[in-house]
């Protein structure tokens, strides 16, 4: 994993005090997983938490997406949209090996840094395994592990996003204010979102830097990053850098900024 102090954009010491809105994580455990590449489940097990579990019986912090059970949710299997799909770092998910959420120290951003294989900043929103959201439901998937993802969570099986190669031709103090190539500039985002030149901010006027400094320095929370933000345009080019929507310059999907919006806000009402 890149150390914090050799990073690319550094220059960008504090934020100011914009109200980042965060994603609850989800809880660990789980066994082992019987699932096949399968749809989402026709079960409307939309189970209530019962008179023994009382109040304190939710255990997670944030609903569970319509009709998934609680066994669901930790083993699986997810919506047919992730059975097939590539994670942020260009991984097949293998439906017939994946690991249970057990194995993998599977826990939530704030249970996660107080085990010692953790490093500041590192969630699954940065993650080369995660899968983003792609129904909606503010849940992604993973490579690698069952069940449904939530981008502040965290396991053992972390595999930090390389930075991509400055593209030939330039360096890398270009790569802030450069225009990128012409498969963006008429490119929508991920959450729908047109690009227009004539209004994109500057980096420096984002704050943005990569997303894992930034949710260990405390101006991101956890489960952001630009992988799964609604601005983001990701690689269309195969050079393994991406656009945004409202920033201009090169954009990589492990970075961050203050306009950070999830890719399923369009679905929040």
């Amino acid at each position: 994993m890149r150390s914090p102090d050799k990073t690319r954009r550094r220059f960008i010491q504090v934020t100011s005090s914009t109200t980042l809105v965060g994603l609850a994580g989800c809880t660990g455990g789980g066994d082992t997983d019987g699932s096949q590449p399968d749809t989402e489940a026709d079960t409307e097990q939309t189970e209530a938490p019962s008179d023994e579990e009382g109040e304190e019986g939710d255990q997670h912090e944030e609903e569970l997406p319509d009709g998934v059970s609680e066994e669901e949710f930790e083993q699986g299997p997810v919506p047919q949209v992730y059975q097939s799909s590539v994670s942020l770092g260009g991984e097949d998910r293998q439906g017939d090996n994946l690991t249970p959420k057990a194995d993998v120290q599977f826990s939530e951003f704030d249970e996660a840094r107080e085990r010692d294989a953790h490093q500041p900043g590192t969630c699954c929103a940065n993650c080369a395994d995660f899968i983003p959201d792609k129904n909606g439901d503010t849940f992604g998937a993973c490579a690698e592990v069952h069940g449904y993802i939530d981008g502040a969570d965290w396991c053992t099986v972390y595999e930090s996003l390389p930075e991509p190669s400055v593209p030939e031709g330039m360096n890398e103090d270009e790569l802030a204010t450069a225009e990128v190539p012409d498969e963006y500039r008429t490119a929508s985002s991920q959450g729908g979102e047109e690009r227009v030149l004539e209004e994109l901010l500057t980096h420096e006027e984002v704050s943005l830097t990569e997303s894992v400094e930034a949710i260990a320095d405390g101006m991101a929370q956890p489960g952001q990053s630009c992988g799964n933000c609604a601005e983001f345009i990701p690689d269309k080019n195969g050079d393994g850098w991406g656009a945004c929507a409202k920033v201009e310059g090169y954009i990589a999907i492990e970075d961050w900024c203050s306009l950070w919006e999830h890719v399923s806000a369009e679905h929040e009402e």
